[in-house]
């Protein structure tokens, strides 16, 4: 893996053309034997570059499952002096699928106040 976390995301706020700094990143699982539950992995914060490379540890052994990332956009918004936004935070879920726990899998998020856009990065 070459030394990085085996899921990173990266943050880049569209209305501005910069990074989104300091954003509160949660990574879960979901947990189908406990009653399809989120189960927490991870915890992030965005860098001065809007990116949390660091999120798991680069040894951390991916298992298939699904996945849910929360980027707590509310916060960033406000530390931003922006009153008027739609999304206080996004959730993305993504599937490891079995097989593919080797894989780098990145997580790139285009947010404005009212909008958002995501794709896998690599």
């Amino acid at each position: 893996m070459g030394g990085r976390s085996p899921i990173t995301c990266h943050v880049l706020d569209s209305s501005c053309g910069k990074p989104g700094r300091n954003v509160p990143v949660k990574l879960e699982m979901l947990n189908p034997a406990a009653n399809n539950s989120w189960a927490s992995v991870a915890y992030g914060l965005t860098d001065s570059d809007g990116r949390v490379g660091g999120l798991l540890d680069s040894s951390h052994q991916l298992v298939a499952g699904i996945y849910r990332m929360t980027f707590q956009t509310a916060e960033y918004w406000a530390a931003t002096g922006v009153t008027g936004y739609f999304y206080p935070y996004v959730q993305i879920i993504f599937e490891v699928a079995p097989g593919a726990e080797k894989q780098h899998y990145h997580i790139p998020l285009l947010l404005s106040p009212y909008s958002y856009t995501t794709y896998r990065g690599s």
